[in-house]
């Protein structure tokens, strides 16, 4: 388990207001629009450990109430799965 710190938090999602949707990060519909992926697609990749917690999806507090409406850093995703093409 990785832990971070409240500063790296605050530098890596930029959060533009405590309650406006931090920059970069989606919603599972929208990433699965923007990465051409169903939502069924991407969840398996965040179960089977593909997409980490932290750097591909995240919760935010007063934003998220589960597993189902993380929001997604669909450019951190689009790079991991490149890795993975690449790895197989």
């Amino acid at each position: 388990m990785v832990v971070r710190s409240i500063s790296y938090f605050r530098t890596h999602f930029q959060l533009a207001s405590t309650m406006a949707t931090p920059r970069g990060w989606v919603s599972a519909n929208k990433a699965e629009e923007m990465l051409g992926i169903d939502k069924k697609t991407l969840f398996k990749y965040r179960d089977d450990g593909t997409l980490k917690l932290g750097p591909h999806y995240a919760a935010f507090p007063g934003m998220t109430w589960s597993r189902d409406s993380y929001l997604w850093n669909v450019a951190a995703v689009k790079r991991q799965l490149r890795k993975q093409v690449v790895a197989a």
